[in-house]
Order: structure tokens, then sequence, then C-alpha cells
């Protein structure tokens, strides 16, 4: 045999590529899917950071709050104070914030999941700029938190501005325990001590 006249097949370019995309396909398949990530903290002044993921069901079970749009700013403060104590329900079954008590200033290690304020605040806001950036929100963004003096302490809160008005609403999960729906309130009327006392005596929802 004329070793002149044997040819010898490359291994062609697109075979590789086409095996490639098949590896990645199959961990893809595999791997877990995850709609939204989440930065949460807890255990007083965030001591405590994580990032969890929610599932596309349970992104979907928060955000279905939302639905229908609300046809003006009150019914959609309506919608964000529900999809507020819904997340914070979802996020409880990732963290040890599930045993939150609304109101809790005594700060024990051996019980974790306890938030102050400032965790609330802050987890709130994320929560909200999360609902802003998916489209959820129609009459109101998401603003800096608000700060009010007095009293015992000082009292932080996640705040949203409407968008027709101007105005501005504080969003305050402090006073509840984990999951129940947070109070919201005109933003001047919060800065007011009164109306903070008046919190402590209103009933849960």
């Amino acid at each position: 045999m004329d070793i002149n006249h044997i040819v010898r097949t490359p291994t062609k370019p697109h075979r590789l590529v086409q095996r490639l995309l098949l590896a990645l396909c199959a961990l893809a398949l595999f791997a877990p899917a995850w709609a939204q990530k989440v930065n949460v903290c807890y255990n007083f002044n965030c001591k405590t950071r994580q990032v969890i993921h929610l599932t596309p069901a349970e992104w979907r079970s928060v955000v279905d709050w939302f639905q229908p749009a609300a046809p003006d700013a009150a019914v959609e403060r309506q919608q964000i104070r529900q999809a507020i104590g819904w997340m914070e329900v979802v996020v409880g079954r990732h963290t040890p914030t599930h045993r939150d008590k609304g109101l809790n200033l005594e700060k024990r290690p051996e019980f974790p999941g306890q938030l102050d304020c400032i965790d609330e605040s802050l987890n709130t806001t994320g929560y909200l700029i999360a609902f802003q950036q998916h489209g959820h929100l129609h009459w109101h963004r998401v603003v800096d938190r608000a700060y009010r003096r007095g009293g015992f302490d000082g009292h932080w809160a996640a705040q949203i501005e409407e968008v027709p008005s101007g105005e501005r609403f504080v969003i305050d999960s402090w006073f509840q325990d984990n999951g129940m729906l947070p109070f919201v309130a005109v933003s001047t009327e919060w800065q007011d001590l009164r109306h903070a006392r008046a919190l402590f005596f209103q009933p849960a929802d």
C-alpha cells in the first residue's frame, strides 16, 4: 500500500464545540435553578450577613402579590405590605430569621435570627429594590432609609416615595414578628413620636 495515499481525517473543530455545548447543557440540566439572589443580615446591627438564593417558585410566590398591577399608589402600598410580609416568611426558610420577634431589644447569642431596626430597614430596603428592579413598582420608587431620633433610641425604617406626588412613606417591619405585615405610614407622621407610641398598641395583622 502506498503510504502517500493514506488520508488521515483531522478532528473537526466544530465537533469539539458540539461536545463542549453538550457538556454545558448537561451541567445546566442538573444545576439548581435560582430566580433571585437576596442579601440579608440579622443578629443586631447586621452582625451576621448571608446571601441566599430563592427558587423560581419562591420568588414567584412573593411577586404574585403585585398581580394584577395596582390601579393607584394606595393599592400598590398595600401590595408592598403583603409582599414584604411574605418575603420575610420565604427568607426565614433559609435563615434563622424565622425566629425574629417584634420590638426585640435583647441580644441573645444562643437565640440567633433576631433583628433590630437596622437589620429590618436594610433587609426591607433590599427587598424593595429587588421589586423595583423587576418592574413591580409602578407608583413608587425606593429612596434612602428614614431615621428618627428620640424615645428610647434612634430608629430606622425603609422608605419609598410616591412617584406622582413625591410624598414619602416608611415601611417599618421592626414592630412585628417575622412574617407579619409591616407598618406603612407617611414619613412625616412616622417622625412624630406620638405616632410611634401608637404603633406599640396597634393590633397585629
